[in-house]
């Protein structure tokens, strides 16, 4: 069985290495499969969160739902141009009662990675996080004028 998952795993590798040339950027952060027990590879559970991106005369403001995470496990990444944003949840649930016991491990992880419409300084992106949904406001900045340069 694992044999099956591996040749998978190659296949996807290949689809991964085909999309980067086309695009440009690199797809292999993103898998639909993990490692597991004894190393078994298993498919992993990863979310893509809803994401609105809205854009102003300033600024750029993108709103992501993500219920159930801790503030403290999400990580925003923002470029010029891409804004990029991950957590990792895990959670342990256990109820005893007399004579039945209920215990529920969860995990997952969410990703998502957009291109932004203008420019933005990443240094001055502010985020927030309330009721499960996450706003991360960008300002904008001005567009650098393509410079000539002569050849000598």
């Amino acid at each position: 069985m694992v044999e099956q998952w591996s040749d998978f795993r190659k296949f996807e590798d290949m689809m991964n290495r085909m999309f980067e040339e086309f695009w440009g950027r690199p797809t292999t952060s993103r898998r639909l499969l993990s490692s597991g027990e004894g190393g078994a590879v298993v498919p992993a559970e990863q979310r893509e969160p809803s994401i609105d991106v809205m854009e102003s005369d300033s600024e750029i403001t993108a709103k992501a739902e993500m219920p159930g995470i801790d503030k403290k496990d999400i990580n925003i990444n923002v470029t010029e141009d891409r804004l990029e944003i991950s957590a990792e949840t895990k959670k342990e649930e256990k109820k005893e009662e007399k004579g039945y016991i209920y215990r529920e491990m969860r995990s997952g992880s969410y990703y998502r990675s957009v291109p932004l419409p203008s420019p933005v300084d990443p240094e001055n992106t502010k985020a927030s996080y309330k009721d499960g949904v996450l706003e991360i406001k960008m300002p904008k900045t001005e567009v650098k004028k393509k410079t000539p340069v002569k050849v000598e």
